[in-house]
Order: structure tokens, then C-alpha cells, then sequence
């Protein structure tokens, strides 16, 4: 089969409507023996009227259409192209789907004996990917794709891609690729085929660098390195910088000093150091340098993957050829972020037909092939994804051995120093007793993760996809594997109390959105007991143990919310719709964990943004009240490119005050005609955002530009790469926006917020307004304002809806690092003037 020829197709459409829209655009790519041999490209005139949309996604106009041929003109061409060849695409129903109609509509029938689907293929053989847009696999695996969205480039891409994805398969070992076959044979597309000639066809891969677990493989770890030679902070910052060629800078080494005279000290430390500085090879040096002449380890927590990668993989390595040797360092987590192995092994036990669980399947068959840790984070599992895996977990038991969890503790008692995330922080300090210093990067961001690890959120659907995960003795899932085992006394039994349980679900969230806690505990109750009987019927027969650990977790998970809601320590967040319903339970609080972290010695806060309202008060969350040093590093001139600008000539904020939309609609308008580049809007609620959207539909100027809109539904990496992408668009978002984005502009970036980020108050007392909610505010605010300068040579314009950052006594919070010449209160005149500077 890999003789054969692959057809790689890509259409560019005037709109997703097989039936009612036209192909403006085909290109097909024929690959063959692993090399492209030929394309086929052609612009179609069957419809030329295109909308702005298809205009800026494309690049193409209507004047490029006007001499083309229309499709019938060279159909036959196309369909002898096709003849005989494997079609495979990029969401191969969308393009097999549209050009089949084509042909249909010509009296063609086309009817390829293969179809192929390289987001299929990209899901199962590129594990690591989170999205399959193809302009982002192209970037992964850098593959030449300069203009995305043009059927000629995506085809040659897609053939790329599949070049690729066919090499790697063919590099597997013949036990993992018997496996993907016999598991790929219910998928919708022909992958089982291609894998057969694989292995019938061409030799595949050793598995020198693998060992065996059971019926699969996983790739062996690395050896340990040896022990570094003493070395001080000056000397490995000058040899950092020798190697690098970066720029010496003295803040930066007087950063790394205090950081390790902190550690040597076992000092508490909180310090501000203005963005840019270099606080990440700062704390780096110190650290290592530390553990070159000390001995000792320490624990580095940050707040975002991307930064995680940063200091294991980019940071680590310029440091490692300074000092001249492998610097070991591991990445570590809670235990339930690894691969259980046992649940892996009792997923591919389970014969499912699901789409989604079988790619899972495969999947994690690939991955355990490339991966060095075993952390799922690396696999991004969505949802649906997640839900099974957990599922397999919990039904593996709790007794389960966690292989890859153990391998990371070993590393990391080997280790100079482990990263972990401010989600896990507590969790790793509970399992590396002996180390008892930790920095805390972007730190301003801790307390928001701690809180959210110390929550357990309960809601309608997650309850009633674990019952469902039982199943009736018809569908393929536990109770059918149960009976399959057992006689048939206890099935009625069992049915009646599934039954029961899923109409307690019922009946609980309608108590909650009833708001009857005394019901609400009488059905959790009922739940309870129920499920006790359910334990008790199937405890000791045959083959019992997966449902009963099943069903013994969702026991738990009951007894865990009715001991909330006697303790009063919930939340509540939905309305009547029972699916929306979430209830989200307070595990513990912030004193349980100061005593959880009571040995540690020294906790070094480290951020950009850290002192509030002049001063740090706010991290006795942490601190308690064990004494620390505070240092802040500044530069007054920080966001020297960026100006802010607040209109003067608007309503005051509300969201019902009709002049107050007009106004930011009208001042959207005047960027976008003066200008004439993207920009995107932030809102703090939805509100808001749909009645500015309905209202730039009247507006002539918006005809133009790509209207990008948030809704409840559609995730900002979507709409993030979507605005990246095009040129002239206007991107309305919410909160979601806020910080971790990288905004791609031509000039100056342009940012509009229309109210200040302050948090919905928790406490109405003054005193939490100015510890919690005002450094929440302010931490926003300027990773807002640090999304339009991210370099000191970048310009950038914010401009704010909200006029009490000039006339409120926390104006300085926020406006610390912005040149007084930088802020500027005006008219759309003055604005327009402003514009035309810029």
C-alpha cells in the first residue's frame, strides 16, 4: 500500500456549506515511494463574490477568480488525478465531502477506495501536539507553510505532514504497531489498512532504547550524571555570559546574589524585579551555585508550562555549557499527573468501538515510546480524554503501582534542583521532605493556584458520566464485563440501584438549584447507601474488583460533598439549568497549608509584580507570621514605550447605559480608521462584549475587519490564533485574555480594556479590598500592559474605559513604571492626534 499513491488534496471554499457554497481554490499533491512526484493547482470561477471573511483568511480577490474555469471545466481532469490514489486530507471529510458534491453536481461518481486523515493521523502518531490547525503542526515540525489558508501551500503542507507521519510509523517497533492495527480497525478512516503494509511491507523500528512493560513498550531513562565542581555566583555568571553573549548586566547579577545569599542564609525573601532583568537565569545561577557548594537541593515552583520548559530546556542548556557539564534537573508533580500504567494496561484490556477512546489508546501507545517522564501534561488530554483515562485510574485502584511517579521522586533526589508548578508546589513539598528551600517565580500568581488546588468541584455531568461509565449489561462497559464473569442472580439488582443513582443525581442538583441543603443531604445520603449496597452485593464474586473500585471512588466522592455542605464550605456557581450546575468544595484553607509547609526555611518570592500599595502584606497568606526581607530591583521607566490613554468625553461605567456602548464602539471605530490595524478589546463580562458586538454591525467602518468574538463556547487559544493569523480584525474577549498571550502586530500594539481587572470581591470589609482584591487587580493590570510592550523597544498604546485609575488612592499601584508624560486623559479628537503620533 505505500506503493500506492497518495491524492493529498486541500480546497479553499467560499463558505462550509457543501451544497450551497463553491470551491474557489484546489490543489492536489501526489505522493508516492515517500516522495512528492507532482501537484495540481488550479482557482475556480464558479462563484466570486467573496465575503471580507474569505477575503482576509484567503488572500484571495475576486480579480483572481474572474479568469479561472469552473469546476465542470476540469472535473475529468481531476477525477483521473484522483483515480486510484489514496485521498487523504487535512479533515478529509470536509474536502472529500466538498469535491465529491463538486463531481456529483458534473455526473461524476467518485467513490476513492481510501480515505486518509492526517488530524486523525496527527493525534495518534504526534502525541505531544495540542492543536492539529495545520499551521500549527507546520510550526511544531517545521514544515514550510508561509501562507496558511491557500489551498496550493496547504496541500504541499499536508503532503509534508504526511511524509513525516508515514516515516515515523514505519520507525515503530512490530509490537506497538500490531497493537495500533488491531486497535485502528473500528476508526472511520483506512489508517488500519496503512498500518498492515507497514508491517507486511517494510521494516520497522528496533526497540534497543525501549523496555518492555507487560505487552507494550516505554523508552528507557537516561543515565545519571556525575557531581559538579564547587562554583560561585560571580563565576558562573561571568562564564554565563562569556558563552551566551548576552549583555552583562549588573541588576541582574546583584539578583542572583541576594537569591543565593537567601538560600545560604535560610532567609524568607520577597522580591519585586522589574520585567526584563533576566530573573530566571538570576535565580538559576543562584541556585545552582547553591547546590555546587552546599550539597543541598531546592525546590523551584512557577506558574505556566511554557515557563517550565523554559528553565528545563532553553535556560538549562546555556547554563550547562557554562559550567561544563549536564546539570541534572527534574520537572515534578502530584502523583495523578503520571501515567498509571496499571490504568493504561486496563484501558487496552477493554474492548470499546468509541472513536475518542480508541485514539486515546493509540495514542498513549505512541507516546510511551518518546516520553522521558510520563507526564500527561504532555499529551494534552481534552475532556472526553481525561474522563476515561481518570476513569481507568480509579477503577486500576488505589493500590496501583505508579511507575512513572517513582521514577520522577528518584530523579529528583539526584537532582540539582526540581521544577514544579505553584498548582503542585504543596504536594511536592510533601514528597521531598529533606528539601526545605523553595523560589517562587512569577509569585504573584501562588495564591490563585494554591486556592484552586485546595478546590474539588462537583458537577452534574461528571457525576453522571462516572455512573454511565458502569453501563447497562447491553453496552460494552463494567457491569457487561461483570456479567460476562458472574451468574445472573444479582443483575436486577444492580440495574435497580444504577437506576436509582442516576435519578439521585437528579434529585441532588435539583435540591442545589432549588437551594434546599436539607434535601440536598438527605439525597446525598440516599446516594450513599445505595452504594453501599451496590458494594456489598459485588464484593467477593468473580473478577469484582474494577467495578468496586469504581463504585467505592463515587462513595467517596459523596461523603466528600455531604461533609461540605454540613461544614458550610462550598460554592455555588450555575443557575436552573441542572447541566450547568457546578458545586465547588473548600478542601482545605490557607492555615492547614502554612502548617503543611511549617519546615520549609526559606520561601523566596520572586516577580515582576509583587509589591502592592507599598508594601507586601498580602503574602502573609504564605509567610504568616514568620519573618521576611523585601527588595525591590525597579526601573521607572519600565513601560516607557507603552501610553495610556483614557477617554474623558464617555459615561461612566454600565453595562446598561446605552451612550456608554455607543462611546466604546465609537472609539474602536476611531482606531480602526486611523489606523487600519487589528486590535483587541477586553471586557469583564459577556454583557458587555455581546452589545458592543451587536452594535458594530451598524457601523460602516466593521465591514472591513474580521469581527472576532468570544462566546461561552469558543476557547481564546482559538480566537487567539485566528487574530494572529489575519490582519485586519478586531478581537472582542474576556478576562481569558489577561496574561499568557502573545499578541502578533505589525507596529504598535493596541490594546483597549474597558474596566480595571478587579476580582468579583469575595468580602465586602474595606481591609480585604487592599489585600486581596486590590494586588489581584494590580497583578492583571500590568501583565495586561505587558502584553502590548514585551520588549523595551516595542511600542504600545492601552487605552481604559475606566477613570478611576486617575482619581482613586490606589492610582499609584497601578500606575507604578509608566512615565507621568506616558498617561494621557483627552477626546476622540485628542485620541485621533494621539493615533497619527504613534
Amino acid at each position: 500500500m505505500l506503493n500506492q499513491k497518495f491524492a493529498v488534496v486541500d480546497l479553499e471554499t467560499t463558505g462550509n456549506n457543501k451544497n450551497k457554497d463553491s470551491i474557489i481554490q484546489l490543489s492536489i499533491v501526489i505522493v508516492q515511494n515517500l516522495k512528492i512526484i507532482d501537484q495540481y493547482t488550479t482557482f475556480l470561477s464558479d462563484q466570486t463574490e467573496l465575503t471580507p471573511f474569505i477575503k482576509e483568511l484567503t488572500n484571495i480577490e475576486t480579480s483572481m477568480l474572474e479568469d479561472a474555469p469552473k469546476f465542470r471545466d476540469i472535473a475529468p481532469r481531476v477525477a483521473s488525478l484522483l483515480d486510484g490514489c489514496i485521498f487523504t486530507a487535512h479533515n478529509v471529510e470536509f474536502d472529500f465531502g466538498f469535491l465529491q458534491a463538486a463531481f456529483k453536481a458534473c455526473g461524476i461518481d467518485y467513490q476513492p477506495s481510501h480515505l486518509l486523515d492526517t488530524v486523525e493521523l496527527s493525534k495518534i502518531f504526534l502525541p505531544r501536539l495540542e492543536r492539529f490547525q495545520l499551521n500549527e503542526i507546520a510550526q511544531a515540525l517545521g514544515l514550510e507553510l508561509s501562507n496558511a489558508h491557500r489551498a496550493d501551500e496547504d496541500a504541499k503542507a499536508t503532503a509534508d505532514l504526511l511524509l513525516h507521519l508515514l516515516r515515523k510509523m514505519i520507525s515503530l517497533d512490530t509490537e506497538t504497531l500490531k497493537h495500533l492495527y488491531h486497535l485502528s480497525k473500528p476508526l472511520k478512516y483506512n489508517l488500519s489498512d496503512v498500518i498492515f503494509s507497514i508491517v507486511a511491507e517494510s521494516g520497522t523500528g528496533g526497540v534497543e532504547d525501549l523496555e518492555r512493560h507487560g505487552n507494550f513498550y516505554i523508552k528507557r531513562p537516561k543515565p545519571n550524571s556525575k557531581k559538579m565542581e564547587a562554583v560561585t555566583v560571580r563565576e558562573l555568571y561571568e562564564s554565563y555570559i562569556a558563552h551566551s553573549g548576552r549583555q552583562y548586566r549588573t541588576e541582574q547579577l546583584h539578583l542572583a546574589n541576594e537569591i543565593f545569599e537567601a538560600l545560604e542564609q535560610k532567609e524568607n525573601l520577597a522580591l519585586e524585579a522589574y520585567t526584563g532583568v533576566g530573573k530566571t537565569i538570576a535565580f538559576l545561577i543562584a541556585t545552582i551555585s547553591f547546590h555546587s557548594l552546599y550539597g543541598r537541593r531546592v525546590l523551584i515552583s512557577t506558574s505556566k508550562k511554557i515557563l517550565q520548559h523554559q528553565i528545563l530546556i532553553e535556560d538549562l542548556a546555556a547554563l550547562e555549557e557554562a559550567v561544563g557539564m549536564p546539570v541534572p534537573a527534574v520537572a515534578l508533580k502530584g502523583r495523578e499527573n503520571y501515567l498509571n500504567l496499571d490504568a493504561f494496561k486496563l484501558l487496552l484490556s477493554i474492548d470499546d468501538n468509541n472513536t475518542e477512546i480508541i485514539q486515546l489508546k493509540m495514542k498513549l501507545l505512541v507516546w510511551l515510546l518518546e516520553t522521558d517522564t510520563g507526564d500527561l501534561s504532555e499529551i494534552h488530554l481534552k475532556g472526553p480524554e481525561r474522563a476515561y483515562y481518570r476513569t481507568a485510574s480509579i477503577q486500576a485502584g488505589e493500590n496501583a503501582r505508579h511507575f512513572f511517579f517513582n521514577r520522577a521522586l528518584s530523579e529528583a533526589a539526584e537532582a540539582t534542583f526540581t521544577v514544579t508548578n505553584h498548582y503542585f508546589l504543596t504536594d511536592c513539598i510533601d514528597h521531598l521532605p529533606d528539601i526545605d528551600t523553595v523560589i517562587v517565580d512569577e509569585a504573584h500568581q501562588l495564591k490563585r493556584s494554591l486556592e484552586e488546588r485546595m478546590k474539588t468541584t462537583f458537577s452534574y455531568q461528571t457525576m453522571k458520566f462516572f455512573i454511565g461509565q458502569i453501563g447497562t449489561p447491553s453496552q460494552e462497559r463494567l457491569l457487561s464485563n461483570y456479567i460476562s464473569h458472574n451468574d445472573g442472580a444479582s443483575i436486577y439488582l444492580l440495574e435497580d440501584i444504577l437506576k436509582h443513582l442516576n435519578q439521585n443525581i437528579d434529585k441532588m442538583f435539583g435540591a442545589i438549584a432549588a437551594k434546599n441543603t436539607s434535601d440536598l443531604l438527605h439525597h446525598v445520603e440516599t446516594g450513599i447507601r445505595h452504594a453501599s449496597t451496590f458494594l456489598g452485593a459485588v464484593r467477593g464474586t468473580r473478577n469484582y474488583q474494577i467495578i468496586y473500585n469504581h463504585m467505592h471512588h463515587y462513595q467517596k466522592m459523596l461523603s466528600s460533598l455531604g461533609g461540605a455542605i454540613r461544614q458550610d464550605r462550598y460554592i455555588l456557581e450555575g443557575n436552573m439549568n441542572l447541566q450547568k450546575i457546578k458545586v465547588h468544595v473548600q478542601q482545605e484553607d490557607m492555615e492547614s497549608i502554612r502548617k503543611r509547609t511549617g519546615h520549609i526555611a526559606a520561601t523566596i518570592m520572586l516577580s515582576g509584580t509583587l509589591e502592592v500599595n507599598g508594601g507586601f502584606d498580602h503574602l502573609d497568606y504564605w509567610y504568616g507570621d514568620r519573618p521576611f526581607r523585601s527588595l525591590i530591583i525597579q526601573k521607572e521607566d519600565l513601560f516607557g514605550g507603552t501610553k495610556i490613554f483614557i477617554p474623558e468625553d464617555i459615561p461612566s461605567y454600565d453595562v446598561n447605559d446605552d451612550d456608554f456602548v455607543s462611546a466604546i464602539v465609537e472609539y474602536i471605530a476611531i482606531y480602526l480608521s486611523e489606523t487600519d490595524q487589528k486590535l483587541m478589546v477586553l471586557f469583564s463580562n459577556f454583557e458587555l462584549l455581546d452589545k458592543v458586538y451587536e452594535y458594530t454591525e451598524d457601523v460602516q467602518t466593521f465591514e472591513d475587519f474580521v469581527i472576532l468574538r468570544q462566546t461561552r463556547m469558543t476557547t481564546s487559544e482559538k480566537l487567539l490564533s485566528q487574530f494572529n493569523q489575519l490582519d485586519k480584525c478586531v478581537l472582542l474577549g474576556t478576562s481569558s485574555f489577561n496574561e499568557g498571550i502573545n499578541m502578533q502586530t505589525q507596529g504598535t500594539k493596541c490594546l483597549m480594556l474597558t474596566k480595571l481587572p478587579f476580582p468579583v470581591p469575595k468580602k465586602s470589609d474595606f481591609r480585604n479590598f487592599y489585600k486581596n482584591d486590590l494586588p489581584e487587580a494590580v497583578f492583571q493590570f500590568r501583565q495586561i500592559a505587558g502584553r502590548v510592550q514585551r520588549r523595551p523597544e516595542d511600542r504600545g498604546l492601552l487605552l481604559l474605559f475606566d477613570k478611576r485609575i486617575l482619581d482613586k488612592k490606589y492610582r499609584n499601584s497601578f500606575l507604578k513604571y509608566f512615565p507621568t508624560e506616558n498617561i494621557v486623559q483627552g477626546d476622540g479628537e485628542s485620541f485621533k492626534a494621539l493615533l497619527r503620533d504613534l
